[in-house]
């Protein structure tokens, strides 16, 4: 295979790799905003509840069913941001893989013996 045609390879792994990573990284900064945006919907719901308790201890109304479905939506938004921290969080094997050198077709092309000299010790 000729420099040429190992050096076009070599850059559409590359180009290939730079893609993966980008996309990697718009779909985590998309997950983020997600998550902040769950974040502050959980803020609205405690402000509701506060509402909710404040004209419970301030009226004679009977408030325990509305406490208790917001108590259930601010439950359902932290369950739906654990799993967005979940699926973004990557699993050991993946963290692994990921850790694992890979050898450059630079590396593996040469013809030149990977061995090295050791020193001689001068007497």
């Amino acid at each position: 295979m000729s420099k040429f045609n190992r050096f076009c390879n070599a850059t559409k792994r590359t180009v290939k790799k730079f893609a993966d990573k980008t996309e990697e990284l718009f779909d985590s900064a998309a997950t983020s905003v997600k998550i902040k945006n769950l974040e502050m919907k959980i803020e609205e719901q405690y402000e509701n509840l506060g509402r909710i308790v404040y004209r419970d201890l301030h009226t004679e109304e009977n408030l325990e069913e509305d406490k208790l479905r917001v108590i259930a939506a601010i439950d359902a938004l932290f369950d739906s941001i654990a799993e967005l921290k979940a699926a973004t969080t990557p699993t050991k094997a993946e963290e692994t893989e990921e850790a694992e050198p890979v050898m450059s077709d630079a590396e593996a092309d040469t013809d030149a013996p990977a061995e090295t000299e050791e020193p001689k010790a001068e007497a």
